[in-house]
C-alpha cells in the first residue's frame, strides 16, 4: 500500500487524532509530514526545537531514550517509524490513504 491510493478518488478518511513530533532538520520527520500533506490527512506538528518541554515529556515516556521522529496516531505512538509503519498503523485505525 503506498500512501496515496489513486484507487479510491474522493473518499475522505476517517478523523482520527494524528501528531507528529520531530525535528525541522529531520528528513524522516519531513518526509512523514510531506506524504500526510499530500495524502490531505490532517495532522498536529510539533517542533521539538521549539517545544523543548514536550521533547522532556517524551523522554520521559520513552524512559529516557528518544528517537525522533514520535508520530502518535489514535492512541498509539510510533518512536521513529518508516512511512511503512506509519502506513499500517493508519489502516488498523480506517485511515485508507
Amino acid at each position: 500500500m503506498t500512501l496515496i491510493d489513486s484507487s479510491r478518488p474522493g473518499r475522505a478518511a476517517p478523523a482520527v487524532p494524528i501528531a507528529v513530533y520531530g525535528n525541522r532538520w529531520c528528513g524522516i520527520s519531513q518526509m512523514i509530514r510531506r506524504a500526510l500533506e499530500r495524502a490531505g490527512v490532517e495532522y498536529a506538528y510539533v517542533d521539538l526545537d521549539l517545544h523543548p518541554d514536550a521533547q522532556r515529556k517524551l523522554e520521559y515516556l520513552a524512559g529516557g531514550d528518544l528517537h525522533t521522529p514520535v508520530v502518535y496516531i489514535d492512541g498509539e505512538w510510533l518512536q521513529e517509524p518508516s512511512l511503512r509503519d506509519v502506513e499500517r498503523v493508519l489502516a488498523r485505525h480506517g485511515v485508507w490513504i
